[in-house]
């Protein structure tokens, strides 16, 4: 099994590292939501709290990232995560902080660990043996995907059971607790002078892998924002629409362990092309499913795949990027997920407004469609040019 040979002391420790400096950026969503609720900030106030903390995430990861190309990386991710533990502590113990005060510290919550998720998977590029790379970054997405269909239970319990604070302590700890772990890993040093050369131009070569990472986030945006009103369109019951999610997002965990298992024949980038097809022709069958079933078989057999195209997502990345610039890249490819889950969820909410559900389920499989194709034909481009006489 290659998960067996991939299980060293050091990436056991990288494994906690990653879940519990996860957790926090998974909770913090609802967290915001139910903090806003349970004081006299609202719903309104919530809301703008988890706007500048994603907003700041999408910022910060590429900005913070670029220090890693000449620095330590424990260093750098310790005082991310240690500034980000500092702003969810204030904002579970303060008594009662203004809403521009909140905002604030989420914003700084969000954007001061914005680097971590991209800087530690390019740590584990030192820890996993090379033939068990594609494994480890198969369980570093699992891990990420268990978390995020955790939280949302957590954060609910925390909030509605202890006070709407709570889940902000929890992921104090959870920041501090990563930080902790941080220093039991092999530190990694960016090269002094390696890779100085035109690092912007670099970055953007690889723009075919970032507009893959967002046709799979506005895929994703539209299948969970649709859903309720795709069942109710039907007729069908729109309580079934969160067991139906809860059974994506266990596919998703089992897609990520199946993918690791085991390499698969052709490259990542055809990999990821074919992956993502079959996903966008799975969700754009549920808009004909005429039963509840059949449309959590068609999103179960996406969330399987969903894995897989991530994983080959970050293997075509670090392919097409030097060394020094993989942390910067991730942190660009974590950005540009969010930009594409953001501008789907904003247009889905526009043709839910004006359209039937099975209409923005087509046009929502039609755009990450078009998405799809410019992706390959920016990879056919440069083969392309190689190929040509000179």
């Amino acid at each position: 099994m290659a998960y067996r040979g991939l299980f060293t002391k050091h990436v056991s420790l990288w494994a906690a590292v990653v879940t519990a400096g996860r957790l926090p950026v998974a909770m913090a969503p609802l967290a915001f939501l139910f903090h806003g609720r349970g004081t006299d900030a609202g719903y309104g106030g919530g809301a703008a709290m988890a706007a500048a903390y994603a907003l700041a995430e999408a910022v910060g990861a590429p900005l913070l990232s670029t220090r890693l190309r000449t620095r330590p990386y424990r260093r750098e991710i310790a005082a991310g995560l240690g500034v980000s533990a500092a702003a969810f502590a204030l904002l579970a113990l303060l008594p009662a902080p203004g809403t521009a005060l909140a905002v604030s510290l989420a914003a700084l919550a969000g954007g001061a660990a914005a680097a971590a998720p991209g800087a530690l998977r390019t740590m584990v590029e030192d820890l996993a043996p090379r033939d068990h790379l594609h494994t480890a970054l198969s369980l570093e997405s699992t891990l990420n995907m268990a978390v995020w269909a955790a939280s949302p239970a957590l954060v609910s319990a925390l909030a509605l059971g202890v006070a709407p604070q709570a889940p902000f302590l929890l992921a104090a700890v959870a920041a501090l607790a990563a930080t902790a772990s941080l220093w039991l890993l092999p530190d990694r040093t960016g090269a002094a002078d390696g890779g100085r050369r035109a690092p912007l131009r670099q970055l953007l070569a690889a723009w075919p892998v970032y507009l893959t990472s967002a046709a799979a986030m506005y895929l994703l945006a539209g299948v969970e924002l649709t859903l309720p009103a795709l069942l109710e369109h039907r007729d069908l019951p729109v309580a079934h629409s969160g067991p139906i999610l809860t059974g994506f997002a266990l596919a998703s965990i089992l897609g990520g362990l199946v993918y690791g298992a085991r390499t698969w024949p052709g490259t990542v980038e055809r990999q990821s092309t074919l992956l993502l097809l079959v996903m966008i022709a799975g969700v754009a069958a549920t808009a004909f499913a005429p039963a509840w079933p059949v449309i959590a078989g068609l999103l179960a057999l996406t969330g399987l795949l969903q894995a897989a195209v991530l994983i080959t997502r970050n293997l075509t990345l670090r392919e097409r990027l030097p060394a020094d610039l993989h942390p910067v890249g991730y942190s660009v490819l974590y950005a540009g997920s969010g930009v594409g889950y953001g501008v789907s969820a904003a247009a889905t909410g526009v043709l839910l407004a004006s359209a039937t559900p099975v209409t923005a389920v087509l046009v929502t499989t039609g755009a990450a469609l078009l998405l799809t194709a410019v992706t390959w034909l920016g990879r056919r481009a440069p083969q392309r040019e190689r190929s040509a006489p000179g």
